[in-house]
């Protein structure tokens, strides 16, 4: 006769082990995405971008041939070519986000599980963040302090932020994905070298996108509880887990 609690121990141990690989396997697709970037080229290829999940630019190259373009064609080169890159890591995300999908098919959803969040049918797709650059775009007006989340959505598309670097030479807009929407050089620009430039952009655009990353958390703010717990990271969930399959043994 088979012992019941026995039965009971195998079974726990199942449901353990199939969250583990669940959880490590969530941990490590947010490496992989983490680790995303991409790159794209401009005007011929004299231009080439390397942008990262975040969509902030990491590196900016230049040909030898550079000098055959103006700076206004440079800024629209490597905007357009920004563009490019951060849509192919989009896609390279989306494709690691997209593995994780069908584990999560047999999972309550989020709605059931936290009161405040709606449900995922109710809500459609939030709008894509604005391309257009801050100069082009109508004036934003005034909303009330209690937004509804599609209102939110509805504001964080317009959202954006900018940044300069090389002495407030090279200025750069980026909008709440970070991507790169403006590029503008001063009339100083021609004291900086191009290698100088590149470098100029990149710290603008990282600069950009972490105070674009604020102001996204900022206006999300008065939607999070202060007093939700606070998920302890895969690395500890994981330990526990380890243990407590130990323990079933």
């Amino acid at each position: 006769m088979h012992d019941p609690n026995e039965r009971l121990r195998t079974e726990v141990a199942q449901v353990v082990a199939d969250v583990h690989r669940l959880i490590a396997g969530f941990a490590e697709a947010k490496r992989q995405h983490q680790a995303v970037t991409a790159s794209a080229s401009a005007e011929r290829g004299l231009i080439v971008v390397v942008a990262d999940v975040s969509g902030a630019l990491t590196e900016v190259y230049f040909e030898d041939d550079i000098e055959q373009l103006g700076y206004h064609q440079i800024a629209r080169g490597v905007v357009q070519a920004a563009q490019r890159a951060a849509a192919q890591v989009k896609s390279k995300a989306d494709e690691i986000i997209s593995a994780q999908r069908g584990s999560l098919l047999g999972l309550p959803k989020l709605s059931d599980l936290v009161d405040w969040v709606p449900d995922e049918q109710e809500l459609p797709s939030p709008p894509a963040a604005l391309l257009t650059p801050p100069a082009e775009r109508e004036p934003v007006a005034d909303t009330a302090e209690q937004a509804g989340l599609l209102e939110l959505q509805e504001q964080r598309a317009r959202l954006f932020a900018t940044a300069s670097a090389g002495g407030r030479r090279v200025s750069v807009a980026v909008n709440a994905d970070g991507v790169l929407i403006d590029l503008q050089f001063s009339g100083a620009v021609g004291d900086l070298d191009y290698e100088q430039i590149a470098e100029a952009i990149v710290a603008a655009s990282g600069a950009a996108v972490a105070a674009v990353a604020r102001k996204v958390a900022d206006l999300y703010a008065p939607t999070v509880e202060d007093d939700r717990p606070s998920f302890p990271g895969s690395d500890v969930v994981l330990a526990g887990l380890d243990r407590l399959r130990d323990q079933l043994r």
